[in-house]
């Protein structure tokens, strides 16, 4: 049977990895989105400038992530459960 400590674990283990999996995937996928879709598909950019403004989508999105993250980490702590020894 797991511990309070094993839980406690692992849900900050799925906590960070998936923070991690957004930090690394969601500014790639925003900038071939905003590239391919909004600025050559929509806007008809020239190349040079399409790849700048999807990257200031990418920073962006990137800064993002990283707030919610340090946001989560700061202030998101988990209440501690008191435990009654008797």
């Amino acid at each position: 049977m797991s511990t309070a400590a094993e839980l406690s674990e692992l849900q900050v283990f799925k906590t960070v990895f998936f923070h991690c999996i957004f930090i690394i995937v969601m500014p790639v996928l925003s900038f071939f989105i905003s590239k391919i879709f909004i600025f050559d598909g929509l806007l008809s950019l020239n190349t040079v400038p399409s790849n700048v403004y999807a990257a200031g989508v990418s920073i962006i999105v990137l800064h993002t992530a990283l707030g919610a993250f340090i946001y989560r980490a700061y202030f998101d702590s988990q209440p501690k459960v008191q435990v009654k020894i008797d």
